[in-house]
């Protein structure tokens, strides 16, 4: 079997915290000894899994929402937006008079001409603290991406940028005047069926676990979901199975429901 596991929320607590249980853990090292896959599906960027999530040990990683595939330490797939496109979306953010977060399989990038939104200040100083660079600005050489958020308000354009945007990428409201942009046709669940393809997996033994309404993709991809019991409500309708809270062994408890371990 291959279990697909969401990060945030998922894997590591989604609070000031930020933890990954041991029991979690455990129970993914005790399913691989039981020859089970386990894959990172994330919405994150691959340089923005940290090093503590490579260091459980995956069998592979799905980043950007399906844009990065990487099976076996191999990269097996990689969607790259052409430099036209990334230049266009910046003019059209910042004419939007939005707070952009630009997220690349090598970086971040921010725009120094922005407003400093409450939202972007506050992530931002996250990933400062975890150690990320976020200096580099859509003016620099090199300026790509492969999904993006973004912070507006009241002084904000965003009807203007819905409209023109979404003919390109799928516009998705993560909270109150945040939202976060992915490219049309690509998403958490395309990412397991290319995997599915690499290991000649059968979709019948393709397990995907989530928490929030931006798993919907991969949890509707395969037959086996699974939402976590601190999940959203809405989510766990649409699941095979919810399992306890990620802090109370909500992994461990999935993957010995399903015989794993």
């Amino acid at each position: 079997m291959i279990v697909f596991f969401d990060l945030d929320g998922t894997l590591i607590s989604d609070d000031e915290a930020y933890i990954i249980p041991d029991s979690a853990v455990n129970a993914i090292h005790k399913a691989q000894k039981n020859g089970h896959l386990m894959y990172v599906d994330t919405g994150r960027t691959v340089m923005n899994v940290e090093q503590r999530i490579r260091d459980i040990g995956f069998d592979g990683y799905i980043c950007g929402c399906g844009m990065y595939i990487e099976c076996d330490g191999k990269v097996i797939y990689q969607h790259t937006l052409s430099s036209e496109l990334c230049k266009n979306v910046a003019k059209l953010v910042f004419e939007c008079n939005m707070t952009p977060m630009y997220e690349h399989s090598k970086s971040f990038y921010c725009d120094k001409r922005s407003r400093n939104l409450d939202g972007f200040v506050k992530l931002k100083r996250r990933f400062e603290m975890q150690g990320k660079d976020l200096s580099p600005d859509v003016s620099d050489d090199g300026f790509a991406f492969d999904k993006f958020l973004a912070w507006y308000d009241e002084k904000s354009n965003i009807e203007r940028f819905k409209r023109e945007i979404e003919k390109d990428f799928d516009f998705i409201v993560r909270g109150d005047g945040f939202c976060e942009m992915t490219v049309k046709g690509f998403s958490k669940g395309t990412g397991i069926k290319k995997v599915l393809e690499y290991h000649n997996i059968p979709i019948d033994n393709a397990y995907a676990i989530g928490d929030s309404m931006n798993d919907l993709p991969m949890l509707t991809a395969v037959p086996n979901s699974i939402v976590m019991g601190n999940g959203s409500e809405e989510l766990k309708k649409s699941a095979s199975f919810v399992t306890k809270d990620l802090l109370d062994n909500g992994i461990e408890y999935a993957l010995k429901h399903f015989g794993m371990i």
